[in-house]
């Protein structure tokens, strides 16, 4: 684990050091912002600071650079390592060294995992642990645990997931909650921590849980970075670090739609990793991602200033979170900004985001919501920010099951396909979506209108379905069947032009079912050859035409609800 100072001794070296960081900026040196600067990143390995803005274009520079926690008027607060910070010096802006929010106070831990139950203190690392394992042992049928990899310094990345069956993927959206990539951002943590006990315990009395649960599976994880949580040892919160234990931002280590696979610079961190691989593992339709600093839901993109395809149904989601929030909170809760909603770009700019990975590499979709101003609120307060959002949870939860969904599959055999879903007119930067590989369902969230919808996979033919209506709040179903291309097959008649009687000749790949029928050329049936199945290869079958007139006639192979039609020619 980290060697760190006390938390307790922190407090008057802190306040020392502000005291000298107003100074030196009230003196215009640079010197002892400089070795205060150096005391943290030596101490903790970042260092927190704001920078007043000559404008609000240079935030789209500094974002680059530092990484930046919130705006206030025009102030930038951020955090650095040391390689940040040194690149950030080259600037020569006057800037402030802050102490971190978590050394401003002294939170309360719990005792006990009781006592955890009472929901405004913090737990111990070992605490959180054993809490996640009871939640399954508690609800053996709803409930599993799953550790996805470890942490820098070997803490578990924990998920819950939440089904009425745990042990499979049904053919039922994914949905994913996580929290505190960022270690001193907290609320988020406590608040999943109760929602996974909400959840469970209200299974079999809230009808609309059980209805959520029984036809969404659902992960959450309230822990993403533990190492930075626990910063100051498994005891502790106190003196928790927003970055992980490399001192790096994990929120800011992701590939970037626009600055590549490293957009930070560097290596991938262990619980980036983890991350990305079990989201790649599973088609998750729709997330959020809970951070602290300010209130407000955030939606993409966050690292360009064009708008996502789906804009107008982020905005209609993120409201309506937003809306609930206030409306069970004192006034001036989660209403800044667009009434509690903001662009990410609009707000400042940041590359290598989780939120633009899901929407952009996933083609999934994620808002972050930041749910409370003080980045690692006294634990008196929490039982507050339940209270203000835990409604909201479960509607923002519910939006998954609505749009446009249905199955996928392979019009012969049955089987579910991975195929691409694309709104023609409509998608661009990746915002068209895939269904799920193991069963074929998809869901396709969009504002409502009247769509048109292409279906494609490899090996089938390209399916569009028109004048797809989506309605706010509602589910649109739709199943789609692929029809394969059959590979190699070949289907021809000889002698053509024939006299009497020719001999069609059907090459097949593969055993199938072969129908073939007769047409003139106004498009009667005059003869209904064959109905049974045919061995791979070359097979043959002869057409008696000596009761038909001589003219043109369209003999059509049906194969597996394959169709091909050919021309023949009857000269008598």
């Amino acid at each position: 684990m980290k060697t760190n100072l006390s938390p307790l001794l922190f407090i008057p070296i802190f306040i020392a050091i502000a005291f000298v960081s107003v100074l030196s900026a009230q003196e215009q040196s640079r010197e002892p912002g400089i070795m205060s600067a150096n005391f943290y990143l030596q101490s903790r390995g970042e260092v927190y600071f704001r920078i007043k803005l000559k404008s609000k274009a240079d935030i789209h520079n500094l974002t680059k650079i530092i990484s930046i926690d919130k705006t206030d008027n025009n102030f930038v607060y951020a955090y650095a390592n040391n390689k940040q910070f040194t690149n950030f010096s080259k600037l020569n802006l006057n800037y402030e060294i802050l102490p971190p929010p978590s050394s401003l106070k002294q939170l309360k831990m719990s005792k006990s995992l009781k006592d955890v139950y009472n929901w405004d203190t913090y737990p111990t690392y070992e605490q959180y642990i054993n809490m996640m394992y009871e939640f399954e042992s508690n609800y053996p049928g709803l409930c599993k645990v799953y550790n996805i990899g470890t942490s820098v310094e070997g803490r578990d990345i924990l998920f819950v997931k939440i089904s009425d069956n745990t042990q499979i993927k049904e053919a039922e959206p994914g949905f994913l909650y996580s929290s505190t990539m960022h270690g001193n951002e907290t609320t988020g943590y406590i608040l999943m921590l109760r929602y996974i006990n909400y959840l469970l315990s209200n299974y079999d009395v809230a009808h609309r849980i059980k209805y959520l649960i029984d036809n969404i599976e659902l992960w959450i994880n309230p822990l993403s970075n533990p190492d930075g949580t626990y910063s100051g040892g498994d005891s502790t919160v106190n003196g928790a670090t927003r970055f992980n234990a490399n001192n790096i931002d994990l929120n800011r280590n992701f590939p970037d739609p626009e600055d590549g696979l490293h957009p930070d610079g560097e290596n991938w961190q262990p619980e980036t990793v983890a991350m990305m691989n079990f989201m790649e593992e599973r088609n998750f339709v729709l997330s959020a991602n809970f951070h602290t600093g300010s209130e407000v839901v955030n939606y993409p993109w966050d690292t360009w200033k064009k708008l996502h395809a789906d804009d107008d149904w982020y905005k209609y989601i993120s409201h309506q979170y937003a809306d609930t929030a206030q409306a069970y909170s004192p006034a001036g809760y989660l209403n800044g900004f667009d009434d509690g909603i903001t662009n990410g770009y609009a707000w400042y700019s940041i590359n290598g985001g989780r939120q633009d990975y899901v929407n952009y590499y996933l083609h999934s979709r994620e808002v972050t919501i930041e749910l409370s101003n003080t980045n690692i609120p006294d634990g008196a307060d929490l039982p507050a920010y339940w209270e203000y959002n835990y409604r909201s949870f479960v509607n923002y939860m519910e939006q998954c099951l609505y749009g446009i969904n249905g199955i996928v599959t392979d019009s012969i055999s049955g089987k579910p396909l991975p195929a691409k879903i694309k709104v023609l007119t409509h998608d661009f930067d990746s915002s068209f979506i895939y269904s799920d590989s193991i069963n074929g369902n998809y869901y396709r969230l969009i504002y409502q209108g009247t769509y048109d919808l292409k279906f494609s996979a490899p090996g089938y033919y390209t399916k569009t379905i028109y004048g797809v209506q989506a309605i706010n709040r509602q589910s649109t179903h739709l199943d789609v069947k692929l029809v394969p291309i059959i590979k190699y097959l070949n289907v021809y008649n000889r002698p053509n032009p024939f006299k009497n009687s020719t001999d069609i000749i059907i090459e097949l790949p593969e055993d199938a079912f072969v129908q073939i029928k007769v047409f003139d050329i106004t498009g009667k049936q005059v003869s209904d050859i064959v109905n049974k199945y045919f061995n791979k290869g070359s097979n043959t079958v002869t057409f008696d035409a000596s009761q038909l007139n001589s003219g043109v006639y369209i003999y059509r192979v049906e194969i597996n609800n394959f169709i091909i039609n050919k021309k023949m020619l009857n000269v008598k």
